[in-house]
């Protein structure tokens, strides 16, 4: 093959790259096929049962490692993989094949996983023919633990740069990346909602999926040019368009440089109003980073990553040490700590809540965890009082439904004010306490909450999750996850009206607050203060300081007066590819 070629696809994660093509060539898994003797039948089914066991447990550690690097929302994905381990129907379906047919298990969960696949093909929403990929994964990980074998993954092979060229990437093959070599991603399948797009945009790598036959045109070690801004790639390109897209890839970088410039700068609208963008962190480590992409403060500190990374409870001193490091790094600006919420997907054996519960999310977790094992939440409110002498420091209880949750919150806050008082202590007099608004019920009674506590602080993820009943987790609804959705645009304003209405400040942290496309519509909703990613801070500040309120508010108004979720997504979205070509793209304007 010789000569340019140039092909389309998705654009789902920004930049430009030129370079050398790493033509993956995936390993096949093939499952062996023999007959089982009588008497070996259990032993056979038991094997089947024991690497179920050792998959979940890969793909825990799995989402722990991701969650670490890039957060909790993207380490979700792998919830979906562990979903598939559950079904009842194709592990008692792999067992009978086993029991009445003597297959060995490699073959009958092959074939019953097959049926599965098969049936992908005939889906017609885009989002969930993606999910076969995760289908894929476990099939790949479920086999592999059987035969005993480790995955020849060649995506981890990768060791100079390369742009990494597949036919598809399954979450475990993205989650191989080496960042250091792989600087693009091009894929014959995917689309915007499928997990690599969604992990590549999270390791900042440039990439195109969606390219329908690129596997068939492409050679190892091709010239190969990745426009993960406009979702074209080209392959073999001539002299005029390398010097074309450096000239592009330029422009990209100094976008980027501007970006940067601005981290000293706060996030004010050109008609003068400030709005507080902070970081999502969960060690005090992160604060470097925060500070480095230009945050005001740390306005979500995700303590129970402190309970979850050991196998007993930390002691007030042990917890002192954390969030007092934290503090300081910050100073002189805020950090507002969320008291322990454990439960939901989040889950200590020592602690015993949420996973032996039929339905966590809707179980004990958040603050009725709290208030029942009120030890551990004395001794984390002393821990943050304490801490408070260090620096700037507020506290925000979690999962919040009712006004008697507050109060009793805040009766233990000043029975532990009056401890530390009585102890000599040194703490902040002026520490403020929040909660975080992330259920209906609270936004149905914002008005009265908002006598009681001192700030809002809207956990996007849960609102959306408990207002549309969709568990996000399971992969069969997750396309019901719609943020832009009419209800949900509902609540926030109510929320921000109800704070505003008692001199309280309303802020956001969560996941739609990191999205680019989303950060006028949210300012012009009235919010106060959001607080994301850090990665995502130099383009939301870039976006919040290009536009007025005026504007802001005007889109929020048309939004509001939408019916469906898909108008107000096409509006939002046409606005901001229109003012913001070069940070939203135009496939996120249908």
């Amino acid at each position: 093959m010789a000569g340019e070629v140039r092909l389309r696809g998705i654009a789902v994660s920004p930049g430009i790259v030129i370079g050398r093509a790493y033509a993956q060539q995936p390993a096949e898994v093939v499952a062996p096929n023999y007959i089982v003797a009588t008497t070996k039948i259990e032993t056979e089914v038991a094997r089947f049962r024991a690497a179920l066991d050792q998959t979940r447990e890969a793909i825990r550690e799995n989402r722990l490692r991701l969650e670490d690097q890039i957060g909790e929302d993207h380490a979700k994905i792998f919830d979906a993989h562990l979903l598939i381990l559950e079904d009842t129907k194709a592990i008692e379906d792999t067992e009978h094949l086993v029991r009445t047919d003597q297959m060995c298990a490699e073959f009958a969960f092959n074939r019953v996983i097959g049926r599965i696949l098969k049936s992908f093909d005939h889906i017609g929403d885009s989002y969930l023919r993606e999910r076969r990929s995760d289908v894929e994964d476990v099939r790949r990980r479920v086999l592999n633990s059987l035969s005993g074998t480790t995955d020849v993954n060649t995506v981890g092979s990768v060791n100079e740069e390369s742009i990494l060229v597949s036919h598809d990437l399954t979450p475990s093959d993205t989650m191989m990346i080496d960042r250091r070599f792989v600087i693009g991603v091009a894929t014959d399948l995917g689309g915007r909602t499928s997990h690599a797009a969604i992990l590549a945009r999270s390791f900042g790598i440039p990439a195109v999926v969606g390219l329908d036959g690129l596997t068939g045109h492409v050679r190892h070690g091709d010239a190969i040019i990745i426009d993960g801004n406009a979702g074209v790639v080209v392959l073999r390109p001539d002299p005029n368009t390398v010097a074309e897209y450096n000239e592009v890839q330029q422009r990209f970088i100094e976008l980027e440089e501007q970006m940067l410039t601005l981290k000293d700068y706060p996030a004010i609208t050109l008609d003068g109003r400030t709005i507080e963008l902070s970081a999502n962190v969960k060690r005090p480590e992160d604060a470097e980073l925060a500070r480095a992409k230009g945050a005001k403060g740390i306005g979500l500190y995700r303590t129970e990553w402190f309970f979850l990374t050991r196998d007993s409870l930390p002691s007030e001193d042990e917890q002192v040490e954390q969030y007092a490091a934290i503090a300081r790094a910050v100073a002189p600006e805020t950090v507002i700590f969320r008291a322990l919420d454990i439960g939901g997907d989040k889950f200590a054996s020592y602690l015993g809540a949420g996973k032996s519960e039929l339905n966590p999310f809707l179980g004990w977790r958040g603050i009725r965890f709290l208030l029942t094992r009120r030890d551990i939440l004395r001794t984390q409110l002393r821990a943050f009082f304490r801490a408070s002498d260090a620096g700037k420091v507020k506290i925000m209880f979690p999962m919040i439904t009712g006004l008697e949750e507050v109060r009793a919150a805040r009766a233990l806050v000043d029975e532990v004010r009056h401890e530390l008082s009585e102890e000599k202590c040194a703490f902040a007099a002026d520490v403020e306490i929040g909660i975080m608004v992330e259920t209906p019920s609270a936004v149905a009674i914002a008005d009265l909450l908002a006598r009681e506590t001192d700030f809002f602080s809207i956990g996007s993820n849960d609102l959306i999750q408990y207002t549309l009943a969709v568990d996000r987790g399971n992969a069969r609804i997750s396309y019901l996850y719609e943020p832009m959705h009419p209800s949900v645009l509902r609540l926030i304003r109510n929320t921000v009206e109800a704070g505003h209405a008692h001199d309280i400040w309303v802020g956001m942290c969560g996941e739609i607050a990191g999205d680019p496309l989303y950060s006028v519509l949210l300012v012009g909703l009235g919010l106060d203060e959001i607080s994301i990613s850090a990665y995502m801070i130099p383009e939301v500040k870039r976006i919040i300081r290009g536009i007025t309120y005026d504007e802001a508010k005007t889109l929020a108004r048309k939004a509001m007066r939408l019916s469906t979720a898909a108008e107000i997504r096409q509006l939002v979205g046409a606005v901001m590819h229109e003012r913001f070509p070069e940070l939203v793209a135009a496939e996120e304007a249908p």
